[in-house]
């Protein structure tokens, strides 16, 4: 329950987290509860943790502007310790915050190529309504493209 939040591990908080947002569980109040619960305690917070964080509050939308400063500080302290995965992961958190609050990602452009090609070197993973939707418009003979990627890399 919420309240014993302050009870789990920061792998405990960033997996909670990470499972409902891979599954596309919309809970703002939990992930509000959580972020109360981890933010204080980043110093915590391993990178892979950070990483698991980072994305599923970006993935879930939740993005509340005082908090992310607080995470994204976090990120830039831990930069150098991250995985290629934890890379990619903050690649698409990265994108996200340079759109919603550009005046807080600033990160040094070599950082944003780092982010970029760790992203970039992951095969994109369609989603079973991606492929669905490209089947509907394959049986009614719309030519498209199955899997456009982005300047970005974004897919």
């Amino acid at each position: 329950s919420v309240p014993r939040l302050a009870e789990f591990k920061p792998q405990e908080l960033s997996i909670t987290v990470w499972a409902f947002a891979t599954a596309g569980v919309m809970a703002p109040e939990l992930f509000d509860a959580i972020a109360t619960a981890a933010l204080p305690r980043l110093g915590e917070f391993d990178s892979q943790n950070v990483a698991n964080t980072a994305w599923s509050f970006a993935c879930a939308g939740c993005l509340v502007l005082d908090r992310i400063a607080t995470l994204f500080d976090r990120v830039i302290e831990l930069f150098s310790t991250f995985e290629a995965i934890d890379l990619s992961q903050l690649y698409q958190f990265w994108l996200l915050m340079s759109i919603e609050h550009p005046d807080l990602c600033q990160v040094e452009p070599q950082l944003q190529e780092r982010l970029r090609r760790a992203y970039t070197k992951t095969t994109p993973r369609p989603s079973r309504l991606q492929r669905d939707v490209s089947a509907v418009l394959c049986r009614l003979g719309w030519t498209h493209e199955f899997e456009y990627v982005t300047e970005e890399g974004i897919s």
